[in-house]
């Protein structure tokens, strides 16, 4: 199992998503961007300027589509790309995809951090429409605490969510989300 979760533009979730996934399945963890990713899985973390291919790997490419990241693309069974709402966001999100649509078409794209149904409308349309060629699945977060989270509390969704009664109402909407994602990763092998 190979996931890549990429996208050009930093900010939109990258390293809480490739980080929960890794760790959630038990799968190894790889970046080529500094982060804090060494920290939060310990042993089961690389950081590499260039990432090396490995079964049952989850890799967090820090927005840089760079030797050695386009086979990795090619070799995966999905690539995540996450997006926020923010106009910078969705064209680098575009640039991305235009990247590596010819590596690999079997792509998720994760709407992070929007707030109503209009900010989740608008990036939906915009890369749907500028992608008619490709299926594209789509995930839909909306405004949680629980993606700055996984860094302060150093846990992965998964465990932050079942933390408490509390925090399985606060963030069961997400969570839900994140668990059919977590399902159509496992069924990508």
């Amino acid at each position: 199992m190979i996931v890549s979760v990429i996208n050009k533009k930093g900010g939109v979730g990258k390293t809480p998503f490739a980080f929960s996934i890794a760790k959630d399945l038990g799968l190894f963890l790889q970046s080529n961007d500094n982060s804090i990713i060494e920290t939060l899985y310990p042993n089961m973390t690389k950081i590499s300027e260039t990432p090396v291919l490995l079964d049952d790997c989850v890799y967090d490419f820090g927005g840089f589509v760079e030797k050695g990241i386009l086979e990795i693309i090619k070799k995966s069974n999905l690539v995540i790309i996450p997006c926020v709402p923010s106009h910078n966001s969705i064209l680098r999100s575009i640039e991305t995809l235009q990247e590596i649509k010819e590596a690999n078409s079997n792509i998720c794209i994760l709407i992070t951090n929007y707030k109503d149904g209009i900010e989740k409308d608008k990036v939906h349309k915009t890369i749907d429409e500028k992608f008619k060629s490709i299926h594209c699945r789509y995930f839909f977060f909306k405004t949680s605490k629980i993606i700055d989270n996984t860094s302060i509390k150093e846990k992965t969704f998964t465990e932050l969510y079942n933390e408490s009664s509390l925090s399985r109402i606060s963030y069961k909407h997400f969570f839900n989300e994140y668990q059919k994602l977590l399902k159509t990763i496992k069924n990508s092998k």
